[in-house]
């Protein structure tokens, strides 16, 4: 993709996740689109404040056996504050999620939608979700707006859209969903499995 380049400033666009749907240009800050054979203006991407956080962008962090480097990220409100999904690749360029929230992190991977939970739009705190044969409960329900991004993502994001979102807990396990309503009716959703990690554990990696 080294032969698309920003409409604003020229310069080349070389992503290093071969999928990437969206980028923010190195040179002048504008976020991109990335086509089949072209590149398009994305819009706003949000005004974001520096936060405190174990990871950054383009730098490859190690916990424990795993090695990921964070190429983009995005920034939800849910009304008492923040939280930063870092989307990272590993050293075969597979992609996985990392969710930081005040501190705590987690580290997402997607569940196929075929293996994905049923579920009923009146679920509420406390019920339990049946997914892998075990009980999950519902620890927390909300909804969430996305208020900024930067880097590399692997779909097109759209300032100020909003979801609503539940997260299930077992032991040190994590089953989340997002969540909306489709034009027919029922409720669309994307489901992640995740393990919390200890931001402790986290180390910067220094060489090869």
């Amino acid at each position: 993709m080294t032969d698309l380049s920003c409409p604003q400033c020229g310069t080349a666009q070389a992503p290093r996740f071969r999928a990437a749907k969206m980028v923010t240009c190195p040179s002048c800050g504008t976020t991109l689109f990335l086509e089949d054979a072209a590149v398009r203006l994305a819009g706003d991407q949000g005004v974001l404040h520096e936060l405190p956080a174990p990871v950054r962008l383009g730098e490859e962090f190690r916990h424990g056996p795993i090695r990921l480097t964070p190429l983009g990220f995005l920034r939800y409100d849910y009304g008492p504050g923040t939280w930063d999904e870092f989307w990272c690749i590993d050293p075969k360029g597979a992609g996985i999620w990392l969710s930081v929230d005040e501190g705590e992190m987690v580290l997402q991977a997607p569940i196929p939608q075929i293996n994905a939970p049923k579920t009923s739009p009146h679920l509420r705190l406390g019920h339990q979700i049946s997914f892998q044969g075990l009980d999950w409960t519902i620890t927390e329900i909300g909804t969430a707006k996305l208020i900024g991004w930067r880097g590399e993502l692997p779909f097109a994001a759209y300032l100020n859209a909003q979801h609503s979102y539940l997260n299930c807990s077992r032991g040190n396990r994590l089953l989340s969903a997002e969540l909306w309503p489709r034009e027919d009716g029922t409720q669309g959703s994307h489901w992640s499995l995740g393990q919390w990690l200890d931001p402790y554990d986290i180390r910067k990696r220094t060489g090869a």
